[in-house]
């Protein structure tokens, strides 16, 4: 299957010489192994013969020298029974090596039943939070310090930081920084090694997992689509009305007709499952292709755009009206113009979340509330764009360092 997939790249570079060649090489090597394999297989097996024969010998020498007439049957018994010892030498040689080789297999898992598991999925606490928390959106860090792993330094170093509730917050910083570190850290992902994360004034090392991440909507720069229809990728669990489901794919821009006609037509039980490819860039909703519900999906969202796949996570968190919103790079794959109709569309359908956007293109958080510049796991500037460009420093220098870039590529604001 991954042959068959990569055969279009293959064909484009056309790479099919040298990838036979290499595959030759592979091939050559692997049966050199098992070349390996099979010696090893006979001389062991010849000394097992070897052995074999030694005891036939002995057990034929005993039933000569024993030559009691009454003890025939069992001399003859001892030979019949000593001509199979070669087999059973050969099964429990291989046998004992298979052992060892799959041994390897129990080692691992318990290997990895001994790592430890995430935070329970539920807690006591949970039904002492508001069922409409968060209401706000405000997160606070307070010194907050992670590392991935025991052993390793620290990435967030004592994070101190106020996200006021409903703003937009655009996170920058050169490579290493931790500006994905903090979506890790809000999700749990990783735990905290020391210092405290509150959204709306709790805890969340107080919450169970399942509800503090179906609290917060991620939109990753890689959208994760299932093979089904639009609607099994919107509402998996059937939580939802189909107008309701209708009403986030018209908001996003991704019907084909209008709202209205596409409910007349699903209240006349007709429905469409073609899912026609395009790039859903620019445009009001007449540029998109999705038709109804009952729309086909690949598998990973293959016959979609970059641009469709990202709308259509959108629409999913617009279906649970999340108040924060995570945005890790998700613009960082799409043309300017796909980039453009997503801020348009964040803009208009989360006025009221909390979003915090990890920023590929700097131009994208240009209209933030607040930009916060990461460097070295601290926040190192946290204003608005106009007062970080007014004053200088590392924000004013990536913006700098962006506008040459464009000018030299040539590309538009």
């Amino acid at each position: 299957a991954e042959t068959i997939d990569g055969v279009s790249t293959i064909r484009a570079f056309s790479a099919q010489r040298s990838l036979f060649r290499r595959i030759v090489e592979m091939l050559d090597k692997q049966q050199n192994c098992y070349y390996l394999v099979f010696s090893a297989q006979c001389w062991l097996a010849v000394r097992l013969e070897l052995v074999g024969t030694l005891i036939i010998l002995l057990a034929c020498l005993c039933a000569v020298f024993q030559h009691d007439s009454q003890n025939a049957g069992l001399a003859g018994l001892s030979i019949s029974y000593a001509l199979s010892v070669t087999q059973a030498l050969n099964w429990a040689v291989r046998m004992s090596a298979d052992v060892e080789a799959n041994f390897v297999a129990v080692e691992r898992v318990e290997q990895y039943s001994k790592i430890p598991g995430e935070a329970p999925r539920k807690t006591p606490g949970d039904s002492a939070i508001d069922v409409k928390w968060p209401r706000d959106g405000e997160i606070r860090f307070k010194e907050a310090k992670l590392r991935y792993r025991t052993g390793l330094p620290l990435i967030l170093k004592g994070l101190d930081l106020v996200i006021p509730a409903q703003s937009k917050i655009g996170v920058v910083g050169r490579t290493g920084a931790g500006k994905s570190t903090l979506m890790v850290a809000l999700l749990r992902i990783v735990e905290l090694d020391a210092g405290a994360i509150e959204i709306d004034g709790v805890d969340i090392a107080s919450l169970g997992l399942k509800k503090l991440r179906s609290r917060i909507a991620v939109i990753p720069q890689d959208p994760v689509l299932f093979s089904g229809t639009v609607q099994t990728n919107l509402d998996p669990f059937d939580e939802y009305s189909e107008e309701r489901l209708y009403e986030v794919l018209d908001r996003v821009g991704l019907l084909k007709s209008s709202l209205h006609r596409v409910r007349s037509a699903a209240s006349l039980g007709t429905t469409t499952s073609s899912v026609a490819s395009g790039v859903a860039g620019g445009g009001g909703p007449s540029s998109s292709s999705i038709n109804s519900l009952a729309s086909r999906i690949s598998e990973g969202g293959s016959n979609l755009s970059v641009g469709q796949r990202q709308l259509l996570v959108i629409a999913r968190a617009l279906l649970n009206a999340s108040k924060i919103v995570i945005m890790d790079e998700a613009t960082a794959s799409v043309d300017a113009d796909t980039d453009a109709r997503i801020q348009r569309v964040m803009r208009s359908e989360f006025r009221n979340s909390t979003v915090i956007t990890v920023a590929h293109r700097i131009n994208t958080i240009l209209d933030s509330d607040y930009i916060l510049v990461m460097d070295s796991g601290k926040s190192a500037e946290f204003d608005s764009p106009e007062t970080l460009l007014k004053k200088g420093g590392m924000f004013r220098d990536l913006v700098e360092a962006w506008e040459k870039e464009r000018i030299q590529n040539n590309e538009p604001r």
